[in-house]
């Protein structure tokens, strides 16, 4: 997009917050309703329960985690999908529960998002051009004509045919429909990309595929990506910084080639030991978790691992374990440590 296009764009002004996204004590709860009609009963379900990071400009931040971890809800709440019911999630320093109508509006043509399913995240009423310029329709100041021109120029970028941007999302495969996808998300030359499970419902060749593309779109237009997953190999090649949650906690947070040489939560180190290695010599150390995931509506108190932890200990099941760091750019919350 072109300088001139770009200059109707709202803006928000840089705080001092040298990083370009900080989530700080975020927590996002929800009420559920059980029971009966005649006797009915309020849970508190803790999807996010205080966990804190930040992106910085250029770089891959990751999260991993079992289903249900709250790896989602943190992604929709930085979205501005969910609202937080306690904690901050900082913009360039800005607060965006105190944003005004106009930042709002500059911070959704800033931050753009691409979801798990090709299939459901597209209207099949919509011709691809008309998909992919919607967010700059209601975000940027563009006409038609330059609207359908930005289209062609990221249905190439993408990998597609610039005369693609008139045709149905039938006549497209799996993974092309995610390069359109990826495709609407970079038309508004965002900043920062949300990748929610991006090629986890794909081919493992096509998945190999997106992934290069991600990483060449970063090294040429200098996108930071916060990047949801649970495929530890896909979460290694993309991210330089992983963070790894369980019921709506950070375990462990580290550089990425650290985290997957020395992992050092017992939680981090089941999810390793659990998952294929990348070469049929390497020797893992056997990790396993007892019993089933604990409902985030009913957490243990203490760690909340320790019911499933092989290495529990007394106090694990009464002290919560402080966030703390264990060397260089490591940190993680459990009593070994």
């Amino acid at each position: 997009m072109s300088d001139v296009q770009m200059a109707d764009a709202p803006k928000i002004a840089a705080g001092a917050d040298p990083s370009l996204l900080r989530v700080d004590d975020l927590h996002v709860y929800f009420n559920i309703r059980r029971g009966s009609l005649l006797n009915p009963r309020m849970l508190v379900l803790k999807a996010v329960d205080g966990i804190s990071f930040e992106v910085k400009s250029g770089e891959t931040f990751s999260i991993v985690g079992e289903s249900g971890c709250g790896k989602t809800t943190t992604a929709r709440s930085i979205l501005k999908v969910e609202t937080p019911t306690r904690g901050g999630i900082f913009w360039r320093g800005n607060d965006l529960q105190n944003l005004d109508e106009l930042e709002t509006k500059a911070y959704r043509t800033s931050v753009q998002a691409v979801f798990q399913d090709p299939y459901s995240s597209m209207n099949p009423r919509m011709r691809v051009g008309d998909f992919i310029t919607e967010p700059l329709l209601l975000n940027l100041a563009m006409n038609r004509a330059e609207r359908r021109e930005r289209a062609r120029d990221v249905l190439v970028q993408v990998g597609l045919r610039s005369e693609d941007i008139d045709n149905f999302p039938h006549e497209f495969s799996g993974g092309q429909r995610q390069r359109i996808a990826i495709a609407r998300a970079i038309a508004s030359s965002p900043q920062m990309i949300v990748l929610d499970e991006p090629v986890s419902s794909l081919d493992v060749s096509i998945r190999a595929q997106i992934m290069n593309l991600l990483k060449a779109l970063q090294d040429t237009q200098g996108f930071s990506y916060l990047f949801i997953a649970h495929h530890l190999g896909t979460v290694r090649y993309m991210s330089r910084i992983v963070g790894v949650m369980y019921l709506g906690r950070m375990m462990e947070l580290s550089e990425s080639e650290d985290l997957f040489n020395h992992p050092l939560h017992p939680y981090t180190q089941a999810l390793f030991s659990a998952a294929l290695p990348d070469h049929p010599d390497i020797e893992r150390k056997e990790v396993l978790l007892q019993d089933d995931v604990a409902a985030p509506t009913d957490i243990p108190g203490g760690c909340r691992l320790h019911t499933r932890c092989p290495f529990a200990k007394p106090v694990c099941s009464q002290v919560e374990p402080e966030w703390k760091p264990v060397g260089p750019k490591h940190w993680t919350a459990c009593h070994l440590y």
